[in-house]
Order: structure tokens, then sequence, then C-alpha cells
């Protein structure tokens, strides 16, 4: 499926931690929009990364057996940074 990733300013390298069995994961949306909106920062160059996105298991809460979980608003939490595969960076500036 094809997924969207705001590039990030540096924090943690993108990836959310969660505690429990799971320790990160890559953060992916639906829709630009939504993507954009939870990039945060200010004005300025802005980066994104359209991306193939091999979701395997998914759950709709974290635990053992996923491969990924599916949150609100059509977010997708990968587990596995080998399964994001970026297709187009788009860089623009606001």
């Amino acid at each position: 499926m094809m997924r969207f990733y705001p590039l990030p300013d540096g924090v943690n390298g993108g990836a959310w931690a969660f505690s429990g069995g799971k320790s990160q994961a890559v953060c992916t949306f639906s829709s630009s929009g939504e993507a954009h909106a939870s990039g945060g920062g200010g004005g300025g160059r802005r980066a994104m990364l359209i991306c193939r996105v091999i979701a395997g298991q998914v759950a709709n809460r974290i635990g053992f057996g996923s491969d990924s979980v599916a949150g609100r608003d059509g977010e997708l939490y990968v587990f596995d940074t080998r399964a994001v595969l970026p297709c187009f960076l788009i860089i623009f500036r606001l």
C-alpha cells in the first residue's frame, strides 16, 4: 500500500517509542494532509516521503504477533523499518 511519511526535524529519527513487546515503530499516514499536520515545525523547507509499506499482520492495538498497528485517522505504525520502502521524496517550502 502507498503511505505518506513526513521527514522529522531530527527527533528520534522519526520513530515512535512504545512500551511493551515492541520498542519502536515508524508512523505512516494514509494522506499527505495528515502527514503534513503531524510533522510540526514552522515555515521553511519541509520534506515528505511517499512510501510503499509492507504492513504484514495488522492489529488494532500493540501486542505480540503483529507486524504493524492501525492507529486513529489512517495512521499505521510499522515495527520493522525494512517494511517501509521509499518511492518518492517531495521537498517543498511553506
